[in-house]
Formats: C-alpha cells, structure tokens, sequence
C-alpha cells in the first residue's frame, strides 16, 4: 500500500505543498524517526529582576501635520487690496511676493481667481479689427497724440471703456483711446496707429470724443496716434499657475477671506522672468 506524505516547500515567497510517491511503509507500522517531526524546544519565560518593575510601552507620538489651510474666496464686500511685486515662491495654493516697497506678503490662490498673462508685441504684430487702449499725450496745440503705451484687450472685452477721454484730473492733456484698430503704418523711429472709436457725443457732432454709452450709439471718432519704438505693446491674454514663475513681475488684487488670509481674486502676470544669459560653447 502506497502513502503519501505532504512535505513543505517555499518557491519564489509562497508555501507549497506537493505529494511523494513511493515511500513503503508497513502496516501498523510508524515510519521512520528521522520521518517523524520533533517536538519545538520550550522557550524560557523572561521576568525582570527582582526589585526592577516590568517595564511599560512608550505611547507614539503623532508626527504634527503641516498642511496649510485652504484659502477660501473673499466675501465680495470685503476691501480689496492692490499689490505689485516679483514672486518669490509658489507653495501650493500660496504665492508669496517681494513687493515693491520690500515688503514680504503671502496671498492664497483659489480656482476662482483670474490669472492673465501680458506677451509682449511689436508695433507691426497689431492687426486691423483689435480693440485696443492707447494711453496718450495730447500736445499743447491738440493736434498730436504720443503714445505711451498700447494694450491689446482680449475678445471678450471689446467694446469695454470705449472713446477718448482724460485719464488723469492732474494733467488733462494725458487721454486713454479705446477704440478698433485700422490701419497700422511702420515707418522712422517708430510708426503710427489709426484707431476708430464710438464717442459719447451724439451721432454727427462736429468733434467726437468722451466714453461711449453701454450700447455704442454715440458718435464716431478716429485718432491717429504717434508711436515712438520702445513704447511698450502689450497683449492681455489668459494666464495659467505654469507661468507663476519666482522672479515674474505680478499685479495682485487681493482681499480677505472669512479668517483673514489675503485671497487673490486676480493675477496678471505682467513682465515674465529674465531670460537667463546663454554659456558660450
């Protein structure tokens, strides 16, 4: 009569079992000792010495969490505060600022605050049809306008701030233009700009000029401005938390949440960070 005896074997980390064949053993008989699996020593019981107490398990600690608190959006009530600076860091929902008058703010960012980006364009890059705003200074006879900056709005916002009309109550010879772009013509040491623009004034009036009403019925005017080269054009388009780079120039409008934590509602990344010098090979 044949037995089978199940042996022990581990293969790759687990435990498996496979049958011998062939192993007599006789009726009523035990098999072998050197078959037979010995009884494991007795372990001794360990006691402390005498007179020493049995020593107690040392609770663990938790390790202290540093998870920053989410920022949460401001009420909209609640007084907004404009900052201007580089970025030092991004931390996660946190940007922290070195702001133009050396000081060190921390602001929180949430997935409703608008990010812009400004990308930098060449007088030549303006193209026919794109609602721009030109920052302007008339000369003393009226009959010149300088620009001193030039902004391409995106799409969505055309039509916003339309006309021609002062910017500052101290000297009412700097103007704002908002208005479509017609004609562009390269040409010196810079070039000029046509742009058309509806007014406040009504439809025909000899001179056309102040902020057009919200539904664009006013007048139709026409500016054509000077531009020198090195004026800066700069195009407003949608930002992204990639380009919230340390060393970036940003514009922060920020007001405070429910705990105190200053929460952007927009960033508008205006300069991004300086190119770094290239090695010579």
């Amino acid at each position: 009569m044949r037995a089978r005896h199940v042996t022990p074997a581990l293969l790759s980390g687990a435990l498996l079992t496979f049958s011998i064949a062939g192993a007599q053993t006789l009726p009523g008989t035990l098999p072998p000792a050197s078959q037979t699996p010995a009884a494991p020593p007795a372990q001794p019981v360990l006691r402390p010495p005498v007179g020493v107490a049995p020593a107690t398990p040392t609770p663990t600690t938790p390790a202290p969490t540093t998870t920053l608190p989410q920022p949460a959006a401001p009420a909209p009530s609640a007084v907004t505060t404009h900052y201007r600076g580089t970025i030092q860091t991004l931390d996660g929902p946190f940007l922290t600022l070195k702001t133009a008058d050396k000081k060190t703010v921390s602001i929180g960012l949430t997935t409703a605050t608008r990010l812009a980006h400004n990308r930098t364009l060449q007088l030549t890059d303006l193209l026919p049809g794109w609602y721009v705003g030109a920052a302007v200074l008339k000369s003393p006879d009226g009959k010149t306008l300088r620009a001193q900056g030039i902004r391409v709005y995106p799409a969505n916002a055309r039509g916003t701030g339309e006309g021609a009309y002062p910017i500052d109550p101290a000297n009412p010879a700097r103007l704002l233009v908002n208005g479509s772009v017609t004609q562009v013509t390269p040409g010196g040491i810079g070039g000029t700009v046509m742009l058309a623009f509806h007014g406040s004034e009504p439809q025909g009036s000899a001179t056309c000029d102040g902020k057009a009403a919200a539904d664009g019925q006013g007048c139709t005017g026409a500016a054509t401005i000077a531009y020198a080269r090195g004026v800066p054009i700069i195009a407003i388009e949608a930002g992204t938390v990639d380009q919230l780079l340390p060393a970036a120039t940003v514009s922060v409008i920020a007001a405070p949440d429910a705990g105190g934590t200053m929460v952007a509602t927009a960033v508008t990344i205006e300069r991004d960070p300086p190119a770094k010098p290239q090695k010579p090979e």
